[in-house]
């Protein structure tokens, strides 16, 4: 596919080292990746058997679910945290917000994965919510989300997940603030890769499935909105593949880091396809989604709105002291 479409794009810097980056930099960098990558037809879709995410330039992915910023558990063995008995996890539904009686994720750590020095990380974290704080949420402060946290960032308002495939180079964004990972086609891994927010990815197909294997990743994320910690050694394989007629996307996650987990775990996520509205009606009559001008996405602007806290106390924005390249 060539994704002419996207006329505006941002970016926290490349996986290989990536960071938060801001101003002038990010500009310069957006503006190569925008030229080059775009630019390069995707690969392809002609190919037999490989999946094609994004046929086009308005089709995207967003959670099949109210509570799709959580984690879908497997059918058998060990899963990812989960609310506590008698905490269930209640999201506001937008447009009736103290009708719904949301709540704040209260984890249950009797899940057994948890190696005790996280069991007490987050029991603190727990005790904090109940006693009335607001918990840190990646989204809500405008962090990247790191992996596999990023497919869960957010349960609601597509267009969200939008993909770019290329023979070197898959692109996933999220459009609101624009969060670019970028996973390296048919490569190894660096020996030594510096941490980062998200880490290093590589990746390559597997018939209809896409597979993509995380290390490098920094200590400044959590694997979920429950906030759970990792170490170092956190190191995530993801398995991209659609079913229902390519109608909704499915992501088989494989989780290991013997540093915050006893045991390696496995979680599932779903999303459901959105282009059937940009499908009947003018671009410009869906205000979603973006005018004629921008093109079907659009540049959803977190960290440089200051209005976006929700009265949260405010966090520092992470930015980088250097360049990633």
């Amino acid at each position: 596919m060539h994704f002419a479409g996207l006329k505006r794009c941002s970016s926290y810097g490349r996986d290989r080292g990536s960071s938060y980056l801001t101003g002038a930099i990010l500009g310069a960098i957006l503006a190569a990746i925008c030229a080059v990558t775009f630019g390069v037809d995707a690969l392809a879709q002609t190919t037999t058997g490989i999946p094609n995410f994004a046929p086009d330039d308005h089709t995207s992915w967003y959670p099949d679910r109210p509570t799709g910023d959580n984690f879908l558990p497997p059918q058998s063995g060990p899963g990812p945290i989960m609310s506590r008995p008698g905490y269930p996890y209640v999201p506001n539904n937008g447009r009736d917000f103290a009708g719904s009686n949301p709540t704040y994720r209260i984890a249950d750590l009797t899940n057994p994965i948890l190696q005790p020095w996280v069991v007490e990380q987050m029991k603190r974290d727990n005790d904090e919510v109940l006693a009335g704080k607001v918990p840190f949420m990646a989204r809500e402060r405008c962090y990247p989300g790191g992996v596999p946290e990023f497919n869960i960032y957010r349960r609601v308002g597509p267009p969200m997940l939008f993909f770019v495939q290329t023979p070197k180079e898959v692109l996933i964004i999220w459009r609101g603030d624009m969060q670019v990972r970028h996973i390296y086609m048919d490569v190894p891994h660096s020996v030594h890769p510096t941490p980062s927010w998200y880490g290093e990815s590589v990746g390559h197909y597997e018939a209809d499935t896409l597979v993509v294997d995380t290390i490098g990743q920094n200590t400044k994320t959590f694997v979920d909105n429950y906030r759970t910690p990792h170490t170092e050694q956190l190191h995530v394989i993801e398995r991209f593949h659609m079913i229902d007629g390519g109608k909704t996307l499915v992501v088989n996650i494989h989780v290991e880091d013997p540093g915050a987990f006893t045991t390696p775990w496995n979680a599932i996520q779903r999303y459901r396809k959105y282009e059937a509205t940009v499908a009947k009606m003018p671009i410009g009559a869906v205000p979603v989604l973006a005018t004629p001008e921008e093109g079907p996405l659009t540049e959803a602007i977190c960290a440089e709105n200051p209005k976006s806290f929700l009265g949260l106390p405010a966090m520092p924005i992470p930015q980088a002291a250097k360049p990633d390249f």
